[in-house]
């Protein structure tokens, strides 16, 4: 299980490492700190409550599979696996995103606005908001557009391979392949 931030250690940090924030006390400061941890609280249990919903799935679609000799519903099973895979995936990309301002707001090398919960407030520049774009800033505007769009969408592949996604859902999709190759040697 992913383990949860802690507020103890922004507390224990120096003041030089706290640049952004006049006093480690402040209660805004530490309000947005509990903020974050709760979202990333909120995503870790979210994780496990995707995978604990597909466990009766996958045991009722590939059981039935077996037993009936179903092409159809070992599919099933299957997609079943890959969509809360992806689920779980958006979990965990959403919480390392607030992992990462967590740790920009504890650090304060990063200009982030007071008790601001926009992760891309991190990573990305945020796109113009202005009206009056010429061609070679709105191109720039629609490419940024589908790069975030294909990151939020496709995931990245750390995101895939990580210990809390693969092993459990690479396991699940080769027994719902072994259910499928029985369900077809066996003539449905």
């Amino acid at each position: 299980m992913r383990t949860i931030l802690c507020l103890r250690g922004a507390l224990v940090m120096s003041k030089n490492k706290m640049s952004g924030h006049k006093n480690a006390n402040d209660s805004a400061y530490l309000k947005h700190l509990e903020f974050i941890q709760a979202i990333v609280a909120r995503m870790a249990q979210s994780s496990v409550q995707t995978k604990s919903l597909l466990l009766p799935v996958v045991v009722a679609t590939y059981g039935y599979a077996l037993t009936q000799k179903s092409v159809s519903v070992s599919l099933l099973g299957i997609a079943a696996v890959l969509l809360f895979g992806y689920i779980d995936a958006s979990y965990l990309r959403q919480e390392q995103a607030y992992r990462r301002l967590y740790n920009a707001v504890i650090e304060g090398t990063k200009e982030i606005p007071l008790l601001s919960l926009n992760p891309c407030c991190v990573d990305k520049v945020a796109f113009p908001v202005n009206a009056d774009l010429n061609l070679a800033e709105e191109k720039s505007f629609w490419k940024k557009s589908g790069e975030v769009i294909k990151e939020w969408v496709f995931l990245d592949p750390k995101v895939w391979l990580s210990w809390a996604i693969f092993p459990f859902y690479f396991g699940f999709l080769m027994v719902g392949c072994a259910v499928l190759c029985h369900a077809l040697m066996s003539g449905s």
